[in-house]
């Protein structure tokens, strides 16, 4: 397929790099392109003139005219899943095609050769090892099959965040429920003031009996990135034999922490989402698991046709949607073009202009050397400090910039969750999504790379006017 725009990798500057997290500092950026590959189809901004600094409406804009946005509604509740780039989309569209034209004659002829091309694509992307990888439909799949499949004793303990992905949390109360085990919860700071207080929250409750240890790398609440690595090292002190598992739905092609510095780090499995941050079709995750690890875990579906210690063997699902894995490697390339680095500070950048809190916005512009651009203050002037509101909490950490990403939440006294996002829709026509958990209450902003400056000011300056006029008046103490 012809198009006007053609364009070459674009790596990450010393905009785009300098507020990677000192811990990442030194490791491979596997956003590089694999070498002799053509340009592609899709529309980023060609050449080095070009700033891709996260406030650049010029290059920013040209990326989010990838995404065909809703009509009527600005969103900025993509962390359910990410809508897919117009490229991807079409290539899928046109895998999808194949596949129907050539109908089971692909399947029986083509669909392992495909399969075998998406997991090395994949592996490569994140520096794994092919034969450690399996690919399921989502997080929520490759997360049971190491809940479901490890084989507990009555009296085994696991270890559980108390801020994590409910369908995770069911998991383990129906391994309770199921062999007796016993379940510990990690009550994880929310406002964190070191890695050490976080770390402690985990590491205080291990005990001999302590098999398993579940992280939520990306809290899916708040947007809060843990320090799975240090947990994970302080636990295995303490437990050389723990299982560690790593749910990454969230930093998967969202931070620039490739999985391989997880499993070198000593996790024992990870899964993940490629429909979030990697913008890929829904229908595809994958399954992380080291090759020592493979024999000893049962696979949820019955597989007599692979090895034990074959990856493989977590794949029995039946016929599934083949052209969601071709598009893995379409979908890494459109990652790969933006550069993992920039890619993050520009979702960094979204979710603090929308805060408006002078004082990380200064740390941020100051730490890519952006501050006095004219275009970064007419941005951080046209918002208002929420954080100086009274009626405004702010449910996640801000500071450090890598305790999180695109993921806040938010909430207004005197509104429910609910009441606060249906205002926001309702009123300004900004969708987001409520929260109402045990932990966190408020609403769930996550712009993706499809949102704008003016959205997230226009987020801003909803959230001022609720918080100075629309407060709802509460009933009076009886």
């Amino acid at each position: 397929m012809k198009r006007k725009h053609f364009i070459q990798y674009l790596g990450a500057t010393a905009v785009g790099t300098a507020l990677i997290p000192q811990s990442l500092a030194g490791h491979s950026d596997s956003s590089k392109p694999p070498k002799g590959k053509k340009p592609s189809v899709y529309i980023v901004p060609q050449g080095a003139e070009i700033s891709n600094a996260p406030h650049n409406e010029k290059y920013w804009g040209a990326v989010a005219s990838n995404f065909i946005r809703p009509q009527g509604f600005i969103n900025l509740e993509n962390g359910y899943f990410s809508h897919q780039p117009q490229g991807t989309l079409r290539y899928h569209i046109d895998a999808e095609t194949a596949i129907n034209t050539q109908t089971s004659h692909f399947m029986r002829t083509a669909q392992t050769q495909a399969i075998e091309a998406a997991r090395t694509a994949f592996a490569d992307f994140q520096g794994l090892i092919p034969e450690e990888v399996a690919f399921t439909r989502n997080t929520t799949e490759s997360l049971n099959i190491i809940i479901m499949g490890t084989q507990w004793q009555a009296g085994d303990e696991a270890i559980i965040g108390d801020q994590d992905y409910g369908s995770m949390v069911e998991a383990f109360q129906q391994a309770v429920a199921r062999w007796n085990i016993r379940l510990s919860v990690a009550e994880v700071p929310v406002h964190p003031k070191s890695d050490a207080e976080i770390i402690r929250a985990y590491t205080s409750l291990i005990t001999p009996r302590t098999k398993m240890l579940h992280l939520t790398h990306m809290i899916n609440l708040t947007g809060q990135l843990i320090p799975v690595v240090a947990i994970t090292r302080e636990a295995k002190k303490i437990n050389p034999n723990i299982f560690v598992v790593v749910d990454a739905a969230h930093s998967l092609a969202h931070t620039p922490m490739d999985m391989s510095e997880l499993r070198n780090a000593g996790i024992d499995a990870i899964g993940g989402s490629l429909h979030k941050w990697l913008c890929n079709p829904i229908g595809a995750g994958f399954l992380f698991v080291k090759q020592r690890n493979i024999r000893e875990i049962w696979p949820l579906m019955g597989d007599i046709s692979a090895d034990r210690t074959d990856i493989r063997k977590f794949e029995h699902q039946g016929t599934r949607p083949i052209q969601s894995l071709q598009t893995i490697a379409k979908a890494i390339e459109f990652h790969r073009l933006l550069g993992s680095a920039s890619k993050y500070n520009r979702l960094t950048y979204l979710k603090l202009l929308w805060i408006g809190n002078k004082q990380a916005l200064e740390n941020f512009g100051k730490g890519l050397g952006i501050l006095n651009d004219p275009i970064y203050q007419a941005n951080m002037n046209a918002v208002t400090d929420l954080m100086n509101m009274d009626s405004f909490k702010l449910q996640s950490p801000l500071l450090p910039f890598n305790r999180g990403g695109a993921i806040a939440t938010a909430s207004v006294s005197g509104y429910t969750p609910t009441e606060l996002a249906n205002t926001l829709m309702n009123k300004f026509g900004i969708f987001t999504v409520g929260i109402d958990h045990p932990v966190i209450r408020g609403v769930r902003v996550t712009p993706h790379l499809s949102s704008s400056v003016s959205d997230c000011i226009a987020l801003n300056k909803a959230f001022t006017a609720i918080c100075v006029d629309l407060i709802p008046h509460l009933e009076p103490i009886k």
